[in-house]
């Protein structure tokens, strides 16, 4: 996805200084605002729990990048910009909470659009290690079929039969092929630190 290289300018470390923010909150802030226009700079505060200095330096940037326009009253809005980048993330990137109630998981659910083809090339155990080492306490990694869900490796026989249902009813939306991730804990900025890792990851296979 080429536009997430307009990301990197927005947290590259200027005069040595470096904001305490990552791409993941600001394609996360991206999100947000496209979602709930205008926002201000509070309410951003909040949703991302991030410091006063760290949103207005967010905010600042991504003006300077034109994905987003403030208004001093009304508040952040996406550019066209901005609007086309959010669109195209959630082209190929979903990110849901979900509730696994079988296996007690309150989690995050990832899908990435044709991510399937990365179990091939990476690998099952490399895949979960990766997204283990970016911050998340537990992974659970699904592929959609065109009969339905699938545990790689193939181990439908050894997985919870009312598991299977609650993976089959929350990927319903999905498309044979595309990878369909759970991670614990239930933390969006680590979702969105996962989606831009698999997204990167697959255009690079």
């Amino acid at each position: 996805m080429s536009e997430l290289s307009a990301l990197e300018e927005t947290t590259r470390a200027r005069q040595g200084n470096k904001p305490s923010y990552d791409e993941a909150y600001v394609l996360w802030a991206l999100n947000l605002i496209y979602d709930e226009p205008p926002m201000g700079r509070l309410t951003l505060m909040k949703r991302l729990t991030l410091s006063e200095a760290s949103v207005k330096t967010m905010l600042r940037r991504l003006r300077e990048s034109n994905l987003v326009s403030v208004d001093r009253v009304g508040g952040a809005e996406l550019t066209l910009k901005g609007k086309r980048l959010v669109e195209e993330w959630r082209s190929r990137v979903s990110i849901f909470s979900a509730t696994l109630s079988s296996i007690g998981w309150e989690s995050i659910q990832i899908a990435l659009k044709n991510g399937g083809e990365l179990i091939e090339k990476v690998g099952i155990i490399q895949l979960r290690d990766d997204i283990i080492k970016i911050g998340a306490d537990a992974v659970l990694i699904t592929v959609k079929t065109q009969e339905d869900i699938e545990i790689p490796p193939k181990t439908e026989e050894f997985a919870i039969k009312s598991l299977l249902e609650e993976l089959s009813n929350l990927s319903s939306q999905y498309s044979s092929g595309d990878l369909i991730i759970y991670i614990k804990p239930s933390d969006l900025h680590l979702a969105y630190k996962v989606g831009i890792f698999l997204l990167q990851k697959l255009q690079r296979n």
